[in-house]
């Protein structure tokens, strides 16, 4: 039993020594630190060692250079800094007036008009402008060509034209600017005899005609905006009855810069207004059962038709 025991110690004892000592190489790996051992001293006898160490100094020179500079810099801003805000110690504090004692300045209104209200450029017109009025030799009939049957206006988004004035894209017929040759110098046959006072139809007869773009007349929103002027609205039943033959007419004439002249054509406009409204008078009077049918006419218009002359 005894002998047993002192075995077992005996196998322990050298089981951890053979643990504790280096693990034995194979031949695999003795070769293998053989070669790497080689090529190292291969390596030495070229060079490269002492070059490596030689770029490695070099580069931790350079690192410390530019932490020593970039430490300076830092040094330097804190020290201007630190002068910076010594100086301004120095300097009086500032304060409010109402702190101060100081009586606070009165407030300049220059007047009591209301700022959010829109002001416009004077509207005054040349006599080349004047010149550049259009004119008609027969009238042309309101609310017929691009309507249908029932007084509706016809929109086509593929066939139909863009009028400038009215921006709406409907069928009928449209003039064509022979100067520019743009969508500019598209109007529809209403806008244009309204607006400008002209007949559409013997538009497109003159080879030579040019759309109020153009001649510098054209009195739709976008352009008066643009010249800083207000713009009109649905001013034709306003025109005509103040004796002009459109609202081109009655905005050039009326603003011209000549003054005699436009008093004069005042002077005319009130004469025409005079006499058309006798003349409705007495066809009132010569035809009373006319005049109450065209009444009841306009009273049975579609609801978009009946502001309409």
């Amino acid at each position: 039993m005894l002998e047993e025991t002192t075995n077992n110690a005996n196998i322990i004892t050298t089981t951890i020594t053979t643990t504790t000592n280096e693990p034995t190489l194979t031949q695999y790996e003795a070769e293998r630190n053989a070669r790497i051992q080689k090529n190292i001293e291969r390596m030495k006898s070229f060079g490269i060692d002492d070059a490596r160490k030689k770029v490695m100094t070099m580069e931790s020179k350079h690192k410390n250079n530019a932490t020593t500079s970039l430490l300076s810099k830092k040094r330097v801003k804190k020290r201007s800094e630190n002068a910076t805000q010594m100086d301004r110690s120095k300097q009086p504090r500032r304060t409010s007036s109402r702190v101060r004692g100081e009586k606070a300045p009165d407030v300049f209104v220059p007047d009591e008009r209301n700022l959010w209200e829109p002001t416009y450029n004077e509207e005054i017109y040349t006599q080349r402008q004047v010149s550049n009025l259009g004119d008609r030799k027969s009238e042309w009939q309101l609310f017929v060509s691009g309507y249908d049957q029932q007084g509706r206006r016809l929109y086509d988004n593929n066939r139909g034209v863009c009028c400038h004035q009215c921006r709406q894209k409907t069928l009928g017929t449209h003039t064509t600017c022979r100067k520019c040759n743009m969508m500019r110098g598209k109007f529809c046959g209403d806008c244009i005899f309204m607006r400008y006072g002209e007949n559409v139809l013997e538009i497109n007869e003159n080879p030579e005609w040019e759309c109020p773009v153009c001649r510098d007349i054209c009195n739709c929103s976008f352009c008066r905006t643009k010249k800083g002027w207000m713009p009109t609205g649905n001013m034709y039943r306003a025109a005509i009855a103040s004796g002009y033959k459109s609202v081109a007419h009655y905005l050039v004439l009326s603003r011209q810069d000549d003054e005699e002249k436009a008093k004069l054509c005042e002077e005319e406009a009130e004469r025409v207004a005079e006499r058309l409204q006798r003349e409705e008078k007495r066809r009132i009077q010569e035809n009373p059962e006319l005049y109450a049918k065209e009444q009841e006419e306009r009273r049975n218009r579609p609801h978009w038709l009946k502001n309409k002359k």
